[in-house]
């Protein structure tokens, strides 16, 4: 019955997860700027994301913000970082 239970309860945290895609990310300014375009699966979706940009796998900039469907962040980095950068982004319950 526990078993049960929790396969359940996965089911229906799986089922209400957000998917998200990055369907942009660039920088400007000599890496001062770096723009970051997220997209919900479904467009009607709004929630809180987080990305955070990092140089050879360590964070070096981050910033959150609601996103109704689809937007662009802008993460400020300070003496800018344009070269070996990446970007994750998810969201916040």
């Amino acid at each position: 019955m526990k078993c049960k239970i929790i396969l359940a309860m996965a089911a229906f945290i799986a089922s209400n997860a957000l998917a998200l895609e990055i369907t942009n990310y660039s920088t400007q300014a000599g890496g001062t700027l770096h723009n970051v375009t997220v997209a919900f699966d479904d467009l009607d979706n709004s929630a809180e994301v987080r990305c955070v940009i990092k140089k050879l796998g360590k964070p070096v900039g981050m910033k959150d913000k609601v996103l109704n469907g689809v937007g662009t962040m802008v993460i400020r980095i300070d003496g800018g970082i344009d070269s070996d950068t990446s970007v994750e982004c998810l969201t916040l319950p």
